[in-house]
């Protein structure tokens, strides 16, 4: 009897207020709390920050998976890849994201996004780089069919996000990023605005194998969240991150190993209601 009403719950959470939101593939990340806006910097930046491309001079590709609220009935997945254009013109990126509700054998819910991202320096020097990007993204829901087997209706939708991202001395960085910039919506007879989120942030390396980062993360309607979270490289192929957030109160830990040209992490993420979210990610580089 719990289960059908927790997934009743979440579904209306998730059809009227979060559709398109919440989407963090990086277990990097997650271990961090996801505070990420001023340290994206690899093949997820596209979700974090995507004027963090710039910064990318190598081809990566990347495959996430998440387990939210350790939850059978959930699936998310997600898959990008990032090319290098120039020194002048930046980096490129495609990423694609599925998340589905299934019970009993039935689709209750699917989502899909499929983004194009750019990012490139605007100055970039040996003592300070400032840099911009942008995702267009085209978002699609599915709502599965009702009881008595009618289909229920599916759309789609473009958005558009842009994000700055600043250094000093490669020490201190600074990150903004707008989320639906352009505030689109979803539906015919009931449109839905989809989520508008603004997160700024900053980020200290004191030195080279620790990261400390804190950010604002406000969804429009909805509470700020304050995030924070760390990384140490406790040896050379080992990453420990942790870190925790509020609205809702949560904390976070992971581990990422490197192997040769492979990133390998994990992320968890507890609440203080649900189950814990289980975060797996691999990145490859060449």
């Amino acid at each position: 009897m719990l289960k059908p009403l927790i997934l009743s719950l979440l579904l209306i959470g998730c059809a009227f207020a979060g559709a398109f939101d919440d989407r963090y593939p990086s277990a990097r990340a997650a271990g961090m709390s996801n505070a990420f806006v001023a340290v994206s910097n690899d093949v997820w930046s596209a979700y974090y920050n995507p004027a963090g491309l710039a910064g990318i001079n190598t081809y990566q590709a990347g495959l996430a998976y998440h387990k939210p609220f350790n939850y059978t009935f959930f699936s998310s997945a997600f898959g990008s890849a990032v090319l290098p254009i120039s020194a002048e013109y930046g980096t490129a990126g495609i990423s694609v994201e599925s998340f589905g509700v299934k019970y009993k054998g039935n689709t209750l819910n699917q989502e899909y996004v499929a983004a194009l991202s750019h990012g490139f320096y605007l100055l970039n020097d040996i003592h300070t780089s400032l840099s911009v990007g942008y995702n267009l993204k085209y978002f699609h829901m599915d709502l599965g069919e009702s009881v008595g087997g009618l289909e229920l209706g599916s759309g789609g939708t473009f958005g558009l996000d842009v994000g700055l991202q600043a250094s000093v001395y490669k020490r201190t960085y600074l990150g903004l990023f707008v989320y639906n910039l352009n505030a689109p919506s979803l539906g015919v007879d009931v449109a839905r605005d989809l989520p508008r989120r603004v997160v700024i942030g900053a980020a200290y390396k004191p030195y080279t194998g620790l990261t400390t980062a804190l950010s604002l993360n406000k969804t429009i309607g909805y509470d700020t969240q304050f995030e924070a979270g760390f990384e140490f490289a406790l040896i050379e192929m080992l990453n420990l991150r942790f870190g925790a957030s509020t609205n809702p109160n949560r904390f976070t830990a992971g581990l990422g190993i490197l192997f040769e040209s492979f990133n390998l992490d994990y992320g968890f993420r507890n609440h203080p209601v649900l189950s814990e979210t289980h975060s797996f990610s691999v990145m490859y580089s060449w």
